[in-house]
């Protein structure tokens, strides 16, 4: 069996009468270590691909495995626990907390997990240990995105996700 499974995977989203096939009969397998990249135009389901992958929502229909467990099937606690042990997720949008310095924000990550990295060593790892103490509001947009990549790193998770992190790259 593949690290990850994607078998045969629909999501489905109802807007009123209308019906959007987010994903639809979605098949794929990732092998533990590989690095694998998601492409496609807007609306084509990457970003649904990696809500389901990270327990953040729920296919329609099929089943998702990681490590052998299957995703589709976790409830409550046990669906917590995967999101907080097992993945890391980079935010399109970062979700940085404004009220906390860049430090702050990733140690609210290892604050939840077992196994966690040391913020400090993380935070100079991504280029920002002289912006550490810096609020989200006086971090650039890329220096931003750092935070929300060393927050996810922290963690050290199985599972690191990240959606369109070269979204505010100029290339």
């Amino acid at each position: 069996m593949s690290y990850i499974e994607f078998k045969n995977v629909d999501k489905k989203y109802q807007m009123g009468e209308i019906t959007i096939n987010a994903l639809d009969d979605t098949n794929f397998q990732i092998e533990k270590g590989e690095l694998v990249v998601i492409v496609g135009p807007s609306g084509a389901g990457k970003t649904t691909t990696l809500n389901i992958l990270g327990g953040m929502d729920t296919a329609t229909s099929g089943s998702v495995f990681v490590d052998g467990k299957d995703v589709t099937k976790l409830k409550g606690k046990e669906l917590i626990k995967y999101r907080r042990e097992d993945i890391g997720f980079v935010f399109q949008f970062y979700n940085l907390v404004q009220n906390l310095t860049a430090k702050e924000n990733v140690e609210l990550a290892t604050q939840i997990c077992k196994n966690s990295l040391n913020p400090d060593e993380v935070i100079e790892k991504v280029g920002l240990k002289d912006r550490k103490n810096n609020f989200p509001s006086q971090l650039s947009g890329g220096e931003q995105q750092r935070v929300a990549i060393a927050r996810a790193i922290a963690k050290n998770p199985k599972l690191l996700l990240c959606d369109e992190p070269t979204r505010s790259t100029r290339l």
